[in-house]
């Protein structure tokens, strides 16, 4: 999946980011669970929220942020400062 950064530089979510990436929260955890269930459907239970290792981009730390269900697929996914290089 290619992303775009402040400047127009493409940005990509490789294979390899995704398997090596973290679970932040998963079903009831989830703070948006019922907003997820509402757009996108599913099992609250299979509904998972993760996090990419973190990369350096434009002087800055990122991370990619995005909500995961089994069977539905990968939403909202979402590169955040978490840091300053």
């Amino acid at each position: 999946m290619k992303l775009l950064s402040a400047t127009r530089e493409p940005i990509e979510l490789t294979r390899e980011s995704i398997a090596q990436s973290r679970v932040i929260a998963r079903g009831k955890r989830i703070r948006d669970l019922q907003r997820l269930l509402a757009k996108y459907g599913g099992q609250g239970s299979r509904w998972t929220k993760k996090s990419s290792l973190p990369f350096e981009c434009e002087g800055a730390l990122h991370e990619y942020h995005w909500y995961e269900h089994h069977g539905l697929g990968r939403f909202e996914i979402k590169s955040k400062v978490v840091g300053k290089k």
